[in-house]
């Protein structure tokens, strides 16, 4: 029983404590040297010998310690002693959380109408701010861009429209803004109408690998992704995956649903790519880290109401997680929660105590709603991204489409600053 165990460990660990101190005592207590001849010991030597001695003493220390752990895992057990085994290690965990960072890349996708491209920053303290663009930018372009400053608590820059991502087009149009501590950095495309707005995810965060979450456009609008690139040379990989197995016609070569597009960049250069069909699950590899952002041009969900732009930066697949909760909207909005896998999984949800569960293939999704007073928690056997789409008001003359990817439970932070437009 318990009690027993924890005489023994107890026993044992008194029983190994006093060996090692004798061990100890008599290792200190040997004279250093035994004859003249070893009083020759070079410095080298010296410093060797008593670099082992060291660290025997730490592995000593470290035994004692962990013998000390069993007999704590013992007292906090009343009934029994369970297997300790090494905790399943989920996604997103022993990273860093949340978006704060001092580097980030931002780009605009094509939206449909004239906007104003807009980037908020917030800080906890003040902040030296810098920020640049590819040096191969025009030059009355870029003069508009590039600057130096210091923020104080929150700071509001508007871009040029002309950064607006045209489709099937190598392009110089990112902007990296580097901070001297951490910050939060979100981008905000608006025209009368319409707005788009997504959080920017630090450099320190992006990879290489990427899944596309974009909706099925209505009438004549899009779905769309874009990437830039941070480094020279980087070489992209798309796999294609359609909603409606259209083909797209790029530079003369025309794709299908599962065909491979090649794509070689430097650093700075953007490409945007839209369809006429939905293109979530479509995969982005590279071989050197990117910035990967994917939506729509401007859509209605459920044929209710108007088209809004929709635009999120999207996590590296290597840092989505496989637990969340996903809140309601306010003003009588329904959500659409999309649960993207990036592995084959078995996906738990619960709605109102009622469980569902599903196997969803790798890159393959699946949609459930929630009402304005519903909370949906999500559980997964392997890691998932989840997308909630918030609707239109049933009874108010409020809330076209907006889109957010979720951050897992492991993303959570005690701390946010936010700035409202």
């Amino acid at each position: 029983n318990c009690e027993t165990t924890m005489d023994k460990l107890a026993c044992s660990m008194m029983f190994w404590t006093t060996f090692f101190m004798i061990l100890y005592s008599d290792i200190s207590s040997q004279p250093l040297y035994e004859n003249n001849r070893e009083d020759q010991v070079t410095t080298k030597q010296t410093e060797f010998y008593y670099q082992k001695l060291y660290e025997r003493e730490i592995r000593l220390e470290n035994q004692v310690n962990n013998f000390k752990k069993e007999l704590d895992i013992c007292r906090d057990s009343p009934s029994s002693i369970e297997t300790q085994t090494t905790p399943y290690s989920r996604p997103g965990r022993n990273m860093s959380t949340g978006s704060r960072g001092t580097r980030f890349i931002v780009l605009f996708m094509t939206q449909y109408g004239i906007t104003t491209q807009n980037v908020y920053i917030t800080s906890e303290n003040d902040v030296r701010l810098n920020i640049k663009t590819s040096p191969h930018l025009d030059a009355l372009l870029k003069s508009q861009i590039v600057r130096n400053a210091t923020i104080s608590s929150s700071q509001h820059i508007i871009l040029p429209h002309e950064l607006e991502l045209i489709s099937f087009q190598k392009e110089v149009k990112s902007v990296l803004i580097e901070t001297s501590d951490d910050v939060f950095v979100i981008s905000h495309g608006d025209l009368y109408g319409s707005a788009g707005i997504t959080t920017n995810i630090p450099l320190h965060k992006l990879s290489t690998k990427y899944v596309v979450i974009s909706t099925e456009p209505v009438f004549r609008f899009k779905s769309q992704f874009a990437l830039s690139t941070i480094e020279d040379n980087t070489t992209v990989t798309v796999t294609f995956k359609m909603k409606q197995n259209l083909s797209l016609t790029i530079e003369r070569n025309t794709y299908y649903n599962g065909d491979v597009l090649h794509l070689r960049l430097d650093g700075f250069e953007t490409y945007q790519i839209d369809h006429i069909t939905d293109l979530t699950g479509t995969f982005i590899e590279s071989s050197r880290p990117i910035a990967a952002f994917s939506g729509n041009d401007c859509n209605e969900l459920e044929n209710i109401g108007a088209c809004d732009h929709l635009i999120e930066q999207l996590p590296p697949t290597d840092r989505v997680d496989d637990t969340y909760i996903v809140p309601p909207n306010s003003d009588d909005r329904d959500t659409l929660i999309r649960i993207t896998a990036i592995e084959s999984a078995r996906i738990t949800y619960v709605i109102d105590n009622v469980t569902y569960t599903q196997s969803v293939n790798k890159f393959d999704s699946l949609d459930t709603k929630i009402s304005n007073k519903q909370t949906c928690f999500i559980k997964s056997e392997a890691p998932i991204l989840v997308t909630a789409f918030g609707l239109r008001s049933k009874i108010l003359n409020l809330g076209d489409p907006s889109m957010t990817i979720v951050p897992g439970l492991n993303q959570y932070l005690d701390y946010y600053k936010i700035f409202v437009p």
